[in-house]
């Protein structure tokens, strides 16, 4: 059975049909304005040189070329063969706080937005690493298992909001014990979690927190989502948008609380970045220092590309149709 990888461009042979009704149009004009310019008897004398059959071998072999230019373009595709997944990486947890002080909006437009752009653009900058992906507030949960499919994992990040989430408040703690979770035990290096937060700790124990991550072998690569003199906490409800307050109807402003996040992550011998300054390439190149580990990552069926002789043929008849001449020899 025939695979096309690129199906859409088969409309394309639509139109040669089309081409060859306008040549037979222009070769039907010429013969009129001839047959306007010269007496009926005269025509085939004036046009003697001229072979019909030469004309239409020409034709055929320019429209017949460029179908099979279109077809190869199309790419078909036959024979299947499994091939499996092999590469060299790292293990890398990405854990999102989707606490409500993350919908601050000291960053623009908001400082989960804005997490989950620099995530997805980190993911596609991993190459061959598997990724994992944990949401944590009060509480954490793994929302994508360790896999190569990067594609797949950005997936998840659209669903992560704080209305989500099963337990308000934010713990980091439960969140780097959830993603220690994540990665295989049996795996002693090439682990990085990279934490993307606020540093906002309500409930967690980060000194716990740190001491798990080192007895398990992962480094933490904090990203601090914020600003130091941080912004309110909007809340939406049926009377328009307020302020998130405090037990003393004080209206809340949310900080960047960076110093346990660069604490953990020295730590742990990994790095801390600032959202507002980080730079993607320097956040890759610190995960490519990790001590990287041959994995298989599944199978997939692959299909034999089978163009190159449509493509061959469509140009020598191409190139046919360009030196065929319609005359007829001496």
């Amino acid at each position: 059975m025939i695979r096309w990888a690129a199906p859409q461009l088969l409309y394309l042979l639509f139109a040669i049909p089309v081409l060859a009704v306008l040549m037979l149009g222009s070769e039907w004009l010429k013969r009129r304005s001839l047959a306007r310019l010269a007496d009926a008897a005269l025509v085939p004398r004036l046009t003697d040189s001229r072979s019909p059959r030469l004309a239409a071998l020409k034709a055929a072999c320019m429209l017949l070329g460029l179908a099979l230019v279109f077809v190869a373009a199309a790419r078909p595709q036959w024979g299947e063969k499994l091939q499996v997944v092999r590469g060299r990486g790292i293990d890398v947890v990405v854990a999102l706080d989707a606490s409500k002080s993350m919908l601050a909006t000291d960053v623009n437009p908001n400082r989960l937005q804005r997490s989950k752009t620099e995530i997805a653009s980190l993911l596609d900058n991993l190459g061959t690493d598997r990724v994992g992906i944990v949401a944590f507030a009060g509480d954490a949960q793994v929302m994508c298992p360790l896999t190569p499919d990067v594609e797949a994992a950005k997936l998840f990040l659209d669903i992560i909001e704080p209305d989500n989430m099963p337990k308000p408040g934010t713990n980091i703690q439960r969140a780097i014990e959830t993603a220690a979770a994540v990665f295989d035990p049996a795996d002693a290096s090439s682990k990085a979690l990279v934490l993307v937060t606020d540093g906002d700790n309500l409930d967690g124990d980060l000194a716990a927190a740190t001491r798990t991550a080192i007895a398990d072998n992962i480094r933490i690569y904090a990203v601090g989502v914020g600003t130091p003199e941080g912004s309110t906490i909007p809340e939406s409800g049926a009377a328009g948008t307020s302020y998130k307050k405090d037990q003393d109807d004080k209206i809340v402003v949310s900080r960047l609380a960076e110093r346990q996040l660069l604490v953990m992550a020295r730590a742990t011998d990994g790095r801390y970045f600032r959202s507002e300054s980080i730079n993607l390439d320097n956040l890759v190149a610190a995960l490519d220092q990790v001590h990287k580990k041959s994995f298989v990552g599944g199978d997939y069926t692959e299909y034999e590309e089978r163009y190159q002789s449509f493509l061959l043929a469509g140009f020598i008849l191409l190139f046919s149709g360009i030196l065929i001449s319609d005359r007829r020899s001496a």
